[in-house]
């Protein structure tokens, strides 16, 4: 039946739910909602709809009219018909329905499909291009693929909700499966030069080749986005279309949304550099959005940052987070040989044989980029090997940028010309104003407009820097498009954000030296240590009255303690300045933490023994998850680096956080640590597995010790704290943690281990303490009979 000319209806964008709508003179419309996909059966035809207008359907005469609800695009369903048509048009087309729904369903489902493949196919060319053209060190012109100098580093993991414990991962393929990928969101995290980018790059090249031992086969489409190059774009739908689609794509904004809003559709967006990102602190960013599932809940994200910089929306309790540690030295021999020697076995062991004669050189070269501009270095030419600090180490490196470049078989240059080019490398003054001013800025910019820099600098200066590799010229968006004609703009970077922090300690350095008065009080403010420790770092080796300004300032910042050794071990004076730094930094606990980096570590002890060697007190050296075993024969304490502490004669206080060490103190190790740390009067042990002696004869136990009375308490972290006592050599119960009742674990047929939780049983009767859970892990055998 026909519908009367004043039964005129229109889609309420809320519901489908049918309004009336005034009739018009030419004809009977009816009103589609917008977005709407699908097409509807009129008068014998299907008539397309465009999903970025709202189009009126003609009804005129038509006796055949279903009405399906607007979520159609959105889940691929279609709902209950509802009509209000004279007739009861459904009761007398309900077949008719079915057969338009499937139809709905079926022509939905093949666009979305050819949309999804149409999109990958632009992403893996984009993706294609970007993983062939990788550059080990900027000035190697010379372009490899991602699978030539891709090197796996250390990676260690911390689910989601764990707030203590790190676990080793084996390889890159480990980081979205298993217990991380259950958390929506995983932040990998490392310094400056741990390879973020590298990785990040790594993993794209893994989908875009289906690589068998990838878990990201399982992805449907992978949105890689390098956040430096984001700075005012308003959506990720924008981002993506301007910086991973050609510019004659057919593909819209509106296109990508209805991609990655599809909960059908398994999405990875993997966000690299947000600690680059220049909208960072912008509220209500779309990346911060994404991030506090705000928007595209569903959706999976990796996101990769400096240490210092997690983004505020992510905690612990919700994202997973992946530490990079960089080269141990099988990765580092495994790159040499493959990447930078082509397998030449004489020429890797030359190289590797440089790293291992320096043992602060092969600390520093823990990072990956260090590593590897040292190695290609070394494989060109005989380098320098006695590095004392990561200030002099970067400097030459500096210098081969510069000195490669002169010493290239086509380079001929005039001596007036080299005359002007040894002037750029020793006098970049315009260069580190610029360098300060941007790391120095509310929100740091870490890039220049092209033009404007090369007016600043010159553009000899600017060619030279540009040919040598410390710069690095890129396209970005145009924030102004289109107010400005061009989509894309030039822009200027250093090729790492290590140089800009290098030349702008030069130029903190050059006003101190000229106006002591003219630096800012807030610098700490304005500079964030944790996000460009570097900078402190280089001041504080290329100049004494830069070390002593900057170390007074750390000295007054909270958790600043351990930067603070770093930059006082770049200096090389022995002035009096430097003891006493020393013995400001040992008057406060000092952290060795088995996640920090060997140079940290190594440069921590460093200042211990330093302390030791001047007789200056150690409160308290705190070990984290790093002791290994107690060396009887050498008298040191050994690291689960392979670190020594020795000669620690004026500590005061060792505090061994080991809850999670396996391993046994023995009753001479004990005794022998003891009497090696002369000035001790605090051993401590947390430890739910690190074993200490059940008990010490009294006779064994030196009278000069006895007479020292030290302190040793063994927490095992079940609800008591037990001290040895050197009258009988037995423990006895100390204290009670605070709020927490005994518990007794045993656990496997560890045979010490068991004597300990009998111990423990026994202590606790004989206090009259309470046992509030007995636990039998993997332990348990019988009930003995008559017991």
């Amino acid at each position: 039946m026909g519908a009367p000319a004043s039964s005129m209806y229109s889609m309420s964008p809320t519901s489908s739910s049918l309004m009336p709508i005034a009739p018009e003179p030419m004809g009977h419309h009816l009103n589609l909602p917008m977005n709407y996909g699908a097409m509807l059966p009129l008068g014998g035809r299907m008539q397309p709809m465009d999903s970025l207008t709202q189009p009126r359907v003609n009804i005129a005469g038509s006796n055949n009219l279903v009405i399906i609800g607007s979520d159609v695009q959105s889940t691929g369903s279609v709902p209950r018909a509802t009509s209000s048509f004279p007739g009861g048009v459904r009761s007398q087309h309900s077949a008719s329905l079915e057969v338009v729904q499937e139809r709905v369903r079926t022509q939905h489902s093949a666009s979305l499909e050819e949309l999804k493949q149409k999109l990958n196919r632009h992403l893996k060319m984009k993706y294609s291009r970007l993983t062939k053209q990788i550059q080990p060190i900027p000035f190697l012109k010379d372009k490899h693929s991602i699978d030539k100098v891709f090197t796996e580093v250390g990676m260690n993991y911390m689910p989601a909700g764990d707030d203590t414990t790190w676990q080793k991962l084996e390889s890159h393929h480990d980081i979205p499966t298993g217990t991380i990928g259950q958390s929506r969101v995983q932040i990998i995290e490392a310094d400056a030069g741990y390879g973020k980018s590298m990785l990040s790059l790594r993993m794209v090249h893994d989908w875009c080749t289906c690589d068998s031992r990838s878990p990201l086969n399982n992805v449907d489409i992978l949105i890689r986005l390098n956040l430096r190059q984001l700075g005012g774009s308003k959506s990720i739908y924008e981002a993506v279309v301007k910086c991973l689609l050609p510019l004659d794509s057919s593909i819209k904004e509106s296109d990508v949304e209805q991609l990655l809003r599809d909960e059908d559709i398994r999405t990875l967006i993997l966000f690299d550099a947000f600690d680059e990102y220049p909208d960072k602190d912008e509220e209500g960013n779309f990346v911060s959005r994404i991030l506090e599932e705000n928007l595209l809940q569903h959706v999976k994200v990796i996101l990769t940052t400096r240490s210092s910089c997690i983004p505020e929306g992510c905690d612990r309790l919700t994202a997973g987070r992946i530490k990079l540690t960089g080269f141990d030295d099988h990765a580092r021999e495994e790159y040499v040989r493959g990447v930078v020697t082509g397998g030449d076995e004489e020429a890797t062991k030359k190289i590797i044989t440089q790293f291992n004669t320096n043992s602060i050189l092969a600390d520093i070269c823990q990072s990956p980029l260090f590593s590897v501009i040292y190695a290609h270095s070394a494989h060109e030419a005989e380098l320098k090997l006695d590095f004392g600090s990561v200030t002099e180490f970067f400097g030459y490196l500096v210098y081969c940028f510069h000195d490669h470049e002169d010493n290239k078989p086509q380079t001929e240059a005039t001596a007036e010309k080299q005359a002007k080019f040894q002037e750029f490398r020793d006098n970049h003054d315009e260069l580190d104003k610029l360098s300060y001013g941007a790391l120095s800025a509310k929100n740091q910019q870490l890039t220049w407009d092209k033009d404007k820099f090369v007016t600043d600098v010159g553009k000899e200066f600017y060619k030279r820097h540009i040919d040598i590799g410390i710069l690095v010229e890129e396209e970005v968006m145009n924030r102004n498009y289109p107010k400005q004609p061009n989509r894309y703009k030039a822009e200027v970077r250093f090729f790492h954000k290590l140089a800009c922090e290098w030349y702008a300690a030069h130029h903190f350095v050059e006003r101190l030296r000229s106006s002591p008065s003219s630096l800012p009080e807030n610098l700490i403010d304005l500079m964030n240590p944790s996000d460009v420790q570097h900078f402190y770092r280089f001041a504080c080796g290329l100049d004494p009255l830069a070390a002593r300004r900057v170390l007074d300032l750390l000295k007054k910042k909270v958790d600043c303690d351990r930067l603070a050794v770093l930059c006082a071990l770049e200096q090389k004076d022995e002035s009096g300045d430097v003891l006493d730094t020393v013995r400001d930094l040992v008057s406060r606990v000092v952290h060795i933490d088995g996640n920090d980096s060997r140079l940290l570590q190594r440069t921590t002890i460093e200042l211990v023994q330093r302390a030791c060697q001047d007789e200056i007190p150690v409160s308290c050296l705190r070990l984290k998850s790093c002791f290994k075993r107690f060396d009887a024969t050498s008298s040191c304490i050994v690291l689960k680096s392979d670190f020594r502490l020795a000669n620690l004669k004026t500590v005061r206080v060792i505090h061994m956080n080991e809850w999670f060490t396996d391993g046994e103190i023995t009753r001479d190790e004990l005794l022998g640590l003891l009497q090696t740390c002369k000035g001790l009067t605090e051993l401590r042990v947390d430890s739910i597995r690190l074993l200490l002696p059940l008990s010490i004869p009294p006779g064994t136990i030196p009278p000069a010790l006895k007479r020292r009375n030290i302190n040793i308490l063994y927490d095992r972290v079940r609800g008591l704290v037990y001290r040895l006592s050197f009258e009988h050599g037995q423990w006895e119960i100390h204290c009670q943690s605070a709020g927490q009742s005994l518990r007794v674990i045993f656990q496997g047929d560890c045979q010490v281990e068991q004597e300990w939780c009998f111990q423990e049983l026994k202590m606790a009767a004989e206090a009259g303490v309470t046992i509030s859970d007995l636990y039998l892990v993997g332990s348990f055998n019988a009930v003995a009979d008559n017991s």
